[in-house]
């Protein structure tokens, strides 16, 4: 028993040192950030990864330059055959720097209250807010995303 505790604490260290040495051989930096929230009707979850690659220089300093990627995906907290009887739909998020919305006419179908993409610059960080509308036959739902601290990863 105790040999078995001595090998898979050697396997888990020679594979923390591979993570670690595979990570700083790149020198690009990860950065994930978690936001969720909720209001009466619909809950949301964003999810943002900043990397930031070096870019090396003959004549200046190294610097880095950042990109991201994003997805943001919202839930509806009732019956989901509630969806089937919305007639116009329109939900969004504003980040810093950027944001997005969507419009939908018909039935609201669970897989479209989805988004992602990516882009270059500002990116959010754990202070950040991210704010949420949703519109739907005049009805409407403001409410915020906020991380829970424990980033970045």
């Amino acid at each position: 028993m105790r040999k078995i505790a001595v090998v898979m604490r050697t396997l888990l260290m020679c594979g923390l040192m591979l993570i670690l040495i595979s990570a700083c051989s790149s020198g690009s930096l990860y950065h994930t950030y978690t936001f969720s929230g909720e209001g009466k009707h619909w809950s949301a979850i964003y999810s943002e990864t900043l990397t930031e690659k070096p870019v090396h220089s003959e004549e200046k300093a190294t610097y880095y330059q950042p990109s991201s990627e994003y997805a943001f995906q919202l839930a509806y907290k009732g019956k989901s055959g509630d969806l089937k009887e919305i007639k116009k739909f329109t939900f969004g998020f504003e980040a810093v720097g950027h944001g997005s919305s969507q419009t939908m006419e018909g039935p609201v179908r669970v897989e479209s209250l989805r988004m992602q993409g990516s882009g270059g610059g500002l990116v959010g960080r754990e202070e950040s807010v991210i704010k949420v509308s949703v519109d739907w036959d005049g009805q409407s739902e403001q409410f915020e995303l906020v991380t829970d601290g424990a980033e970045p990863k």
